[in-house]
């Protein structure tokens, strides 16, 4: 099978200008997203889809191929992480004759991710033949918990429940996505409407501190922490 790593990393960023260039570690994020990707073991090729020139001269370092440069209509806030995939599926087969058989999404906001999770994934993705699997992870407060507010400010719990939940370990196991990895069959890829899980979309559970996604000036803090704590001295 040909299995396709794509890395994504977009210039603009809301709350954070230029996101995908911080450092942890001494290396940008992108960079890191690469490195996990080349440490795969299961992916056959991987490539960077980007926008931003950047971004395209930091990666260049790594030697990952950079076939294109992103169309400017798939790199707004709004823009579909498929119909990123698909672009490059495409380009390659279009291209380079290269046919994906599954497409495996690599973020570059995750940067604890390493080649073992993803290979995790992708083989999870074989080995009980579904559609499509994802990185998961336990959330770290329960949503049975989490409130919604009206514009009188009147808030009410968001999951109704008929008797109400007063201590964490009585509320029912929960996952969320971890963001750190997404393999989808490519026939699959072209029925997708909306976020996964769809069809038969299975789970690889990872931790929490692996799972850290960087979404905001805190969450980078808290990565950089984690990085002392785990990484700096080995």
């Amino acid at each position: 099978m040909n299995i396709l790593g794509i890395v994504i990393a977009r210039g603009k960023s809301k709350e954070i200008p230029q996101k995908n260039l911080l450092e942890i570690g001494g290396k940008t994020l992108v960079e890191l997203a690469i490195e996990s990707a080349a440490n795969s073991k299961l992916l056959t090729k991987h490539l960077l889809s980007t926008d931003d020139e950047k971004i395209i001269r930091v990666a260049k370092k790594t030697g990952i191929a950079i076939p294109f440069v992103r169309p400017s209509h798939l790199a707004k806030d709004d823009s579909s992480v498929y119909d990123v995939m698909k672009h490059a599926v495409e380009w390659l087969e279009q291209n380079e004759g290269w046919s994906t058989d599954i497409a495996v999404l690599l973020q570059s906001t995750t940067p604890f991710r390493k080649g073992k999770h993803i290979d995790s994934v992708i083989n999870q993705l074989i080995e009980l033949n579904s559609d499509a699997s994802m990185a998961v992870v336990k959330p770290d407060y329960p949503p049975h918990w989490m409130l919604t507010i009206n514009d009188k400010h009147k808030i009410s719990r968001l999951i109704k429940n008929k008797k109400p939940f007063f201590r964490r370990q009585d509320t029912p196991s929960t996952l969320q996505p971890a963001g750190m990895v997404y393999a989808i069959k490519k026939e699959f890829l072209y029925k997708l409407s909306g976020p996964l899980p769809q069809g038969n979309t299975t789970g690889v559970i990872v931790n929490q501190e692996e799972a850290i996604n960087i979404d905001s000036y805190i969450q980078y803090q808290v990565a950089l922490e984690l990085w002392k704590k785990n990484f700096s001295k080995k």
